[in-house]
């Protein structure tokens, strides 16, 4: 397979000439993350309701309270990001006030995965 075709975010593009397709959606990835969607972003506008929900308020120790934040955390990322073909999220570690996430993405149009581990802490998405 050839060069991917995988169009840079404008954002990225006024800033960076030389970025590549994947570093232009981690970037974006890390900056909707550290966005909060207002509630009901499902229902609003796409850019009204850039940002992925909080997850302060769920109990740590519940895997199934967990599950439902992971879904909702794909369904806000695939809205936002045209770029991705397939994507999963899962936890990695939990605890009282941190948590850590591993995405695995599939860009459209490349062949290679993009693998991404975040961590929320001292109420910022790193």
């Amino acid at each position: 397979m050839g060069q991917p075709s995988i169009p840079v975010a404008l954002f990225d593009r006024l800033l960076d000439e030389d970025i590549s397709p994947r570093e232009s959606v981690r970037r974006e990835l890390m900056r909707l993350f550290n966005s909060r969607a207002p509630a009901g972003a499902e229902e609003l506008p796409l850019l009204l309701a850039w940002g992925v929900p909080e997850w302060h308020g769920f109990n740590a120790g519940d895997e199934r309270a967990l599950g439902g934040y992971c879904r909702q955390l794909r369904a806000a990322i695939l809205r936002h990001e045209p770029r991705i073909q397939a994507l999963s999220v899962s936890v990695r570690d939990v605890h009282q006030q941190t948590l850590a996430l591993h995405l695995d993405v599939v860009l459209r149009e490349d062949d290679e995965p993009l693998t991404l581990e975040l961590t929320y802490l001292h109420g910022s998405w790193q």
